[in-house]
């Protein structure tokens, strides 16, 4: 009777670990959620998503896309950007990636476009914090410059940072980590037109649900 208990016991564990291994292998997310950050109601923040500044849509109807704007001086506390709601938990695998796309005509600076990534570490322990450590991943000029879309090449251009990198993450998260919030953000004067919002290679191309990479032109 112990031992088949001892059995029963460890194929559910099994089963949960298996679970949870697949569901890191495959996060689904989100980057619906916009927002506007301005405290001192200087107007100079812009988000939301609209149809028809975008890339085409995986349905291959639609092409929305996500701009951000800071309309005021760098010095003004004032930023804009998108939360990537459903990776809260996800671990970290070994050459996890973050990106986007972003249109030509935008600004392509060090700090914007970029993502603040809030996680804790691999054995559970924080950092002079109850939340956990901080990464800023990105901006943009961290990328290298990027490369052409694949989707439309001439007008877009494609970002990706490596979260284990040290020129990309700043502290690198390492495999194993927890994550707890990504964000998307812009806190640099210009605006901003992105779309194909990326984790592991899922793409967010509109409000709602991530999936694989759009194909369409």
């Amino acid at each position: 009777m112990k031992k088949l208990l001892f059995l029963m016991a460890f194929a559910t564990v099994f089963a949960f670990a298996t679970a949870i291994a697949g569901y890191a292998q495959s996060p689904n997310f989100n980057a619906s959620r916009t927002f506007q950050f301005d405290p001192d109601n200087t107007g100079g923040a812009v988000a939301y998503w609209k149809n028809g500044i975008g890339e085409t849509d995986a349905n291959c109807n639609t092409k929305f896309g996500l701009e951000l704007e800071k309309n005021v001086a760098l010095t003004e506390n004032v930023s804009a950007g998108a939360v990537l709601n459903g990776l809260k938990g996800v671990v970290v695998l070994a050459g996890d990636t973050l990106g986007y796309d972003l249109k030509n005509g935008s600004p392509c600076e060090a700090g914007s476009p970029r993502f603040n990534v809030s996680w804790t570490a691999p054995d559970g322990s924080n950092h002079h914090s109850s939340v956990g450590f901080f990464s800023f991943v990105g901006g943009c000029s961290n990328g290298g410059g990027g490369t052409p879309s694949p989707q439309d090449p001439l007008n877009w251009r494609r970002l990706v940072f490596d979260l284990q990198n040290p020129a990309q993450a700043f502290p690198i998260v390492p495999a194993g980590a927890a994550l707890q919030s990504v964000v998307l953000i812009v806190d640099d004067p210009g605006k901003y037109t992105l779309d194909n919002i990326e984790f592991r290679q899922q793409y967010a191309d509109k409000p709602g649900s991530s999936g694989a990479a759009p194909s369409c032109p």
